[in-house]
């Protein structure tokens, strides 16, 4: 077996890698992604597996031999994935002002808001989890692999010709995830990159709510400002949701989402 290529991922200091790490061990897919403390390994073909682990001032990754040609792509989604190049001293500095941030910030600098491997996958992913919780959500994500991809997450062609309802969701939520998918199968996943079209896109969507808009351009479009306010976690967190969240979030901007991964991580268990 040939030996795996090692890469570094240079992350921006400050860095709370283990913080992300455990935000995405409570969302990994089985057979498809995993978590072992300080390592994350991705299945990018049938016994083929990405890994990185975090080290000091970067992430490690070690990428199969046979995917060597595919070093440059793996290192980009790992880099949105881990949001390595967030400017963590300036986010870190803005929101140690907000008074009910500073002692977040103080415990956990550099925290970042984790983003997705792949961005339609991504914002199927979202559509799952509105109004249902995490555990839930992971596991119709498995289903879906499973049933419509082989045990890979489904390409958009495939899903969007597939009866997503039959997983075990409302028919409208399974009709918006076909929409996602139809969209991607005809013009990409550029639109899903961009949180001004991630967002219209979103909206023009029946079934597609606010939190799972705003959740979607946090992890899948890296709005640093996103704001979900309806969350259920930044309700529990601030003992307020809608127009008086946002009026008290005016003094995180334009670091919001990164204000929105300290609510959550304050709390017992993240949402």
């Amino acid at each position: 077996m040939s030996a795996a290529v090692v890469k570094k991922l240079p992350s921006r200091q400050p860095y709370h890698g283990e913080a992300l790490f455990a935000f995405l061990d409570g969302r990994t897919v089985a057979g498809l992604e995993c978590v072992d403390g300080g390592s994350y390994r991705r299945r990018i073909g049938r016994d083929a597996w990405v890994e990185a682990r975090l080290a000091k001032n970067h992430v490690r990754v070690a990428i199969p031999a046979g995917a060597s040609a595919d070093a440059a792509d793996i290192k980009v989604r790992l880099g949105r994935l881990f949001d390595v190049a967030a400017d963590a001293p300036a986010i870190d500095a803005q929101l140690a002002k907000v008074p009910r941030l500073a002692a977040s910030v103080k415990a956990l600098p550099g925290l970042r808001v984790p983003g997705v491997w792949d961005a339609y996958e991504g914002a199927v992913r979202a559509i799952l989890g509105q109004q249902v919780s995490v555990a839930r959500a992971t596991v119709l994500a498995g289903r879906l692999c499973e049933r419509f991809g082989d045990g890979d997450f489904p390409a958009a062609e495939a899903l969007a010709k597939a009866d997503v309802a039959s997983i075990g969701m409302t028919g409208m939520r399974a009709r918006a995830i076909v929409a996602v998918a139809e969209r991607v199968a005809a013009e990409g996943d550029e639109w899903l990159q961009d949180a001004t079209t991630l967002r219209a896109g979103f909206t023009a969507i029946a079934g597609v709510g606010p939190w799972t808009t705003e959740y979607a351009a946090m992890r899948v479009a890296h709005d640093p400002d996103a704001f979900p306010d309806s969350d259920w976690g930044v309700f529990k967190a601030l003992g307020m949701k809608g127009a008086a969240a946002r009026k008290w979030a005016e003094a995180c901007r334009p670091w919001r989402a990164y204000a929105t991964m300290h609510l959550w991580h304050g709390l017992a268990g993240q949402p």
